[in-house]
Parts: structure tokens; sequence; C-alpha cells
């Protein structure tokens, strides 16, 4: 976690341009929404969110995805919910200069990827308690500890947003930690239960759309 802040922060200075690539799923859809916000309530405009089409580019990263960053001048590309399984196309993409940082929960593979940084609590030697946190509940982790570092700087870019702020992303995490299936007990059950409690007074005009179309009262 800390070598994924530092480059974070070094890309944040730097005014790099970073690529969100998340997985297509409920568990990694809600963890773009998550960096999506993070990024602009740090007021950081040079940066892009990618998700591959289930049917034509399936799981995690792939060619497309690794020319596309390439060619976009992609500095630092953050994957969530997925990368650990992806050694080749980490591999190009840290040959070309771009470097990943992978968080992601899914268990490593036979070949463990040449990243950056690799936060995911099942990943092997990891301690962190919760082995079975969703994919955006890895990249809420991420979120909080990067406010959590800019403010124990003193960065002024932290001194306008309210502390406690990152609470508002837990309506995304709720729905992901529900919608992945991941065991609800400990700190899961306590996210589902906050990230529900969010999600009843969210002001996002999809969360919205969604709760009319199913005809399901917020509160």
């Amino acid at each position: 976690m800390d070598t994924a802040i530092a480059r974070i922060i070094k890309a944040l200075d730097a005014g790099e341009h970073i690529r969100v690539f998340s997985d297509f799923d409920a568990d990694g859809i809600p963890a773009a929404v998550l960096m999506n916000d993070l990024f602009k309530k740090l007021a950081h405009e040079n940066f892009s969110v990618k998700i591959p089409h289930r049917n034509t580019e399936g799981f995690g990263l792939n060619e497309r995805a690794v020319a596309s960053a390439i060619e976009e001048n992609v500095n630092l590309l953050i994957t969530l919910d997925c990368g650990t399984g992806d050694a080749v196309h980490v591999e190009a993409l840290m040959n070309a200069g771009i470097d990943v940082i992978i968080t992601d929960h899914h268990k490593e593979g036979l070949t463990v990827p040449s990243a950056y940084a690799i936060v995911n609590p099942n990943q092997e030697g990891d301690t962190y308690p919760n082995k079975g946190l969703c994919g955006a509940g890895v990249a809420f982790k991420v979120a909080t500890a990067l406010i959590a570092t800019l403010r124990a700087k003193g960065d002024a870019r932290v001194n306008d947003i309210p502390i406690g702020w990152e609470k508002w992303l837990l309506d995304m995490v709720g729905i992901a930690t529900l919608s992945d299936m991941v065991p609800l007990v400990g700190e899961n059950r306590a996210l589902a239960h906050f990230g529900l409690m969010v999600l009843r007074k969210s002001k996002r005009a999809g969360i919205d759309a969604l709760f009319d179309e199913v005809r399901v009262r917020k509160s």
C-alpha cells in the first residue's frame, strides 16, 4: 500500500495521465466510480476510466487496453478488481514505461505480475486480516489511505475536503460487496451496512434511475 500511495502522489504532483482500468461487473464498475470521484475531488483532471467490453474484450487487461494506454500517453495505470492474472499485459505496459498498480482481490496464478505495486489481501504473504474484501473494498482502502497520507503531509489538495468525506464512497462499496457475494462477516458486514446507509442518501442520478426502474424506494 505504501508503495502504491507514493506512486499515485507522484502522479498527482506531476500532473501525469492516470488511467483507471476496472472489471466490467457489479464489483469493478462501482470501484471505477469510486476512483472517478476520488480523482475529481482531488482536482486531478488528467485521468481516464476504461472498462472492457464483456463480450468482445473479456475479463482483465488485454492487447487493446495495452495499445490504447500507449497511444494515449498514459503514465500510470491502476487496475480495479482485476490485474492479478494479467502478467503478460502488465509486463508489456511496464516495458512501455507505464507504471502499473494492481488493486484486486483475486488469488494469484502461477505467474505474479511484475507490477510497480500490488494491493491485494489475497496475495501470498499479505497480512491484511480481511481476505474477503471485494475489488471495490480494496479500492476503497486505497482511496482512504491516499487521503490519509495527503492529510498527514499537510497537502493543500485536501484542505477543502471535509474530514470523513470518504464515507460518501461507501454506497459503491456496499453495492459491490453485496453484488460480488463476498462473506458478509466482520469488516465486510460493516461496509455493507454503512454502504446501504449511504446508498439511501445518495444523490447519484444513476442510482435514482435504477431505483425508479425497479420501483424501489431508497428509504
